[in-house]
């Protein structure tokens, strides 16, 4: 099968087309025939040897979400069976033809999905909804802020906190993307200066309930200026790095929950019962056409490099995915 392999630590161009033999299924596992995967930030960060594949997902290909179809199915397997059409999370390794996986993470696709889409969904709108509603509970009316709006991740939280009834803002650094982020978010604030906080209040009256911190560093400060008493803020992104003048008088005062969040290391019961949340919760919702993954560009899988590019450059609006079933790879 073909696998998009990182051979060294480093920029785009170490990641290379191998061939390697198609994994073995496990009792508890179904073997899934990909279709389409999606680019994320742990896989530019894992490239570049920043962060590595957690104990049993493969350590040098990478890819943390898919669509498929199901080709074989473990003796233990309950619920799936040969030719289902699936998608879902991975700890790693969908940059490739086939993947193993515990069946309890796994979700069945719904028709009315393509591949493009569906392989856009699970990273973005599952860590939107745990971050956001199962652990932050955020509640109808109440804001949220989203920093980082143009990310998979971002257009994700805008679209459910608007379904649920939730009022959100979002801030984004190119004034390019304001216009396009409109469509998903009750606000938008192009940050000056790394300074968002005032807006926001303006905005508000008083504060943000719920913030949504994908970019991290610094930004966090801000957060701590314009978020309400008892407001909650999740720290699910990093890009501004992991340090930050922190004001513990305003973390005191307002009493404040700052709580940091990841999927990928979590455990298969674990990330189980939160895509089992988000199956019945909603993704009736794509259903109903009141949610849709934002796809910008997709790449071959050949050309993972290129999309790894583009990533690195923060032009995309959306998510990026890699077509596996692409005419350039045939």
């Amino acid at each position: 099968m073909r696998s998009i392999v990182i051979t060294a630590a480093g920029g785009p161009d170490v990641l290379q087309l191998q061939s390697r033999s198609k994994p073995i299924c496990k009792d508890s596992e179904i073997l899934v025939k990909i279709k389409a995967t999606a680019v994320n930030r742990a896989d530019v960060l894992q490239r570049k040897g920043n962060y590595p594949a957690p104990v049993g997902a493969s350590p040098d290909v990478p890819g943390l979400e898919y669509a498929g179809v199901v080709e074989e199915v473990g003796s233990e397997v309950i619920g799936f069976k040969i030719g289902d059409r699936v998608f879902g999370l991975a700890a790693g390794g969908t940059y490739q033809d086939y993947l193993a996986l515990e069946s309890a993470t796994v979700m069945h696709l719904p028709e009315t999905l393509g591949w493009l889409e569906a392989a856009a969904i699970p990273e973005a709108f599952i860590t939107a909804y745990d971050a956001a509603f199962l652990q932050a509970q955020l509640k109808e009316k109440e804001y949220l802020l989203v920093s980082a709006a143009a990310s998979g991740v971002g257009i994700a939280a805008a679209q459910m906190a608007r379904a649920f009834g939730a009022i959100s803002i979002g801030t984004v650094r190119q004034a390019s993307k304001v216009e396009e982020l409109k469509k998903y978010f009750d606000h938008v604030i192009c940050v000056q200066n790394g300074q968002f906080a005032e807006p926001v209040n303006q905005i508000t009256d008083g504060g943000v309930n719920v913030v949504l911190e994908l970019v991290g560093g610094d930004y966090l400060a801000e957060d701590l200026k314009c978020t309400r008493s008892k407001g909650r803020i999740m720290v699910v992104g990093l890009l501004a790095g992991a340090k930050c003048n922190f004001n513990l008088g305003a973390l005191l005062s307002k009493r404040l929950t700052v709580r940091g969040t990841t999927l990928r290391g979590r455990s298969t019961e674990e990330k189980s019962e939160v895509t089992r949340a988000f199956e019945e919760n909603f993704l009736p919702l794509f259903n109903a056409g009141k949610l849709k993954a934002v796809v910008d560009k997709v790449f071959a899988l050949s050309d993972a490099s290129e999309a790894h590019k583009m990533m690195e450059a923060n032009q995309n609006f959306g998510k990026i995915v890699l077509d596996l079933a692409s005419a350039g790879d045939s």
